[in-house]
C-alpha cells in the first residue's frame, strides 16, 4: 500500500462515526414513516392489555375528527417522532462506532480481533450506545410519546409536553427513566451483536463486502426480534410507569403487572411490538447499510 492509499484509509477510518451519524439519521426516519401506526398500537396494548389487537385498531382510529381521525389517527405525532428519531437513531450509530473505535484502539492495539473478541466489543458498543441515547434522547421523547398516545383528551404534542413541564416540571421528563435505560442498553447488547455476527457470517468475515438488500433486512429483523423477546417486559413496566397519573415506584408497577396478569402480564403487546421492530430494525438496518455503501463505496459485492 501506498502512503496516499495509507492516508486516505485512514482519512475514511478518521470520518467512519460521523458517516454512520448521518446513515442513522436517515434510517431513523424511514423506520418511523414505515412503522409508527404499529407503534400505536403496541403502546395502547401495553396499557390495555385485555383488549384485542383488532379492538385496540378500532379504538384507534375512532378517535378524533377529519384529519385526525380515521386511518389518520394512526399517524398521531409522527412529526415529533420523526424529530426524535432522527437524533436518536444518529446518536446510536455515531456513539456505537466511536465506543468500538476507542475500545478497540486502546485494549487490542488496533489489531484483527477473532470472532469472540468482536462479540464482546459489540456487545459493549450496544451498551454504551443504548445509556448514550437514553438520557440524550429517548427518555423524555418516550414519555411524551406515551402520554401523547394515551391520553383522553384530543390534546397535541406540545400542549402535552408543556403539560407536563407545568405538572411536574423538568424531572418529569424522565418518569420512568431507569426502565427505560435498561431496555435501551439490552436492546443494542442484543441487536449489535446479533446483526453483526449474522452479516458477518454472510460477508464470509470480509468486512469490505456489501451484502444485498434483502440479506441486511433479514439480518436487522432477525435482531430486532430476538431484543424484543428478551426484554419485552422492561417495555411493559416503562409504558405502565410513564403513563400520566400513575406514581408508583418501579417494584409496584412490577408487582401490580403480576397481581393483574400473572406472569404473562410481561409480554403485554410483544406480538403487536414484534411486528413494530421486527420490520422496523430490518428496515433501520438495511437503510444504515446502504448509505455506508453510498458514503464508502466498495467494488465488492456478496
Amino acid at each position: 500500500m501506498t502512503g496516499k492509499e495509507e492516508n486516505k484509509q485512514q482519512q475514511q477510518h478518521s470520518n467512519f462515526p460521523w458517516k454512520r451519524l448521518v446513515a442513522g439519521a436517515v434510517a431513523g426516519t424511514a423506520d418511523v414513516w414505515a412503522c409508527h401506526p404499529l407503534d400505536r398500537i403496541k403502546t395502547q396494548l401495553q396499557n390495555n392489555p385485555g383488549k384485542s389487537i383488532f379492538g385496540t385498531f378500532k379504538d384507534i382510529v375512532s378517535k378524533g375528527k377529519g384529519f385526525t381521525g380515521g386511518v389518520n389517527a394512526l399517524y398521531e405525532g409522527i412529526l415529533p417522532m420523526t424529530a426524535e428519531a432522527v437524533f436518536k437513531v444518529g446518536i446510536r450509530y455515531f456513539t456505537f462506532s466511536w465506543f468500538i473505535n476507542q475500545y478497540e484502539k486502546t485494549v487490542y492495539n488496533g489489531e484483527q480481533l477473532n470472532k469472540k473478541q468482536k462479540f464482546v466489543s459489540n456487545l459493549l458498543g450496544g451498551a454504551f450506545a443504548g445509556t448514550i441515547e437514553s438520557f440524550a434522547v429517548v427518555i423524555p421523547c418516550e414519555l411524551l410519546k406515551v402520554r401523547h398516545m394515551t391520553q383522553e383528551h384530543n390534546k397535541s404534542f406540545s400542549t402535552v409536553f408543556r403539560d407536563v413541564l407545568r405538572e411536574e416540571g423538568y424531572r418529569g421528563l424522565y418518569k420512568g427513566g431507569s426502565a427505560t435505560l435498561f431496555r435501551q442498553i439490552t436492546n443494542h447488547m442484543v441487536r449489535f451483536p446479533t446483526f453483526y455476527a449474522i452479516s458477518d457470517h454472510l460477508k464470509g468475515g470480509d468486512h469490505s463486502v456489501h451484502l444485498p438488500v434483502w440479506q441486511n433486512l433479514s439480518a436487522g429483523a432477525l435482531a430486532g426480534t430476538a431484543s424484543t423477546l428478551f426484554n419485552n417486559p422492561l417495555d411493559t413496566i416503562k409504558t405502565r410507569m410513564q403513563k400520566q397519573g400513575q406514581n408508583q415506584t418501579t417494584m409496584q408497577v412490577v408487582k401490580g403487572i403480576y397481581k393483574e396478569n400473572g406472569i404473562q402480564g410481561y409480554w403485554a403487546g410483544v406480538v403487536p411490538r414484534i411486528l413494530r421492530v421486527a420490520p422496523g430494525q430490518a428496515i433501520t438496518w438495511a437503510v444504515v447499510e446502504l448509505v455506508m455503501g453510498i458514503l464508502e463505496p466498495s467494488p465488492k459485492k456478496h
